[in-house]
Formats: C-alpha cells, sequence, structure tokens
C-alpha cells in the first residue's frame, strides 16, 4: 500500500506481439516454429490471469490486432 512520506513507485510493464510479421497467429499463439523467433503469447495470458485470480486489484490491458 501507499505509504507516506516514502517514495512509492508503480512499475508498469509493457509487450507486445509482432503478429503475422514472423510467424503466422497460431504458430505465436502456441509458441512453435521457435527457430524463427521465441515467442508463446498462450503463457502470457495464461499467466496473466493466473496473477489477476490471485490477486483482485491487479489490472491487465491487452490490444493487439491481425490484419
Amino acid at each position: 500500500g501507499i505509504v507516506s512520506e516514502k517514495l512509492n513507485v508503480h512499475l508498469v510493464a509493457h509487450t507486445h506481439d509482432d503478429v503475422g510479421w514472423l510467424k503466422t497467429v497460431d504458430q505465436y499463439y502456441v509458441g512453435s516454429n521457435n527457430s524463427i523467433q521465441g515467442a508463446c503469447v498462450q503463457n502470457v495470458l495464461d499467466s496473466m490471469v493466473h496473477a489477476l485470480l490471485a490477486d483482485k486489484n491487479r489490472k491487465f490491458i491487452y490490444v493487439e490486432m491481425v490484419s
């Protein structure tokens, strides 16, 4: 929580997905074809759901688009 007279630091993590750039949408989601790039969107989303369920005060915003 916030403590008066102390420095309060808020960390905001950031990530992005390059959907459709190097790998197909499905390859990015399940993490296949890692010889091109190591990425697994499913792991990111699964870990965030777990973290959100553990602490109802947490927030998560996710924006991506596929053309």
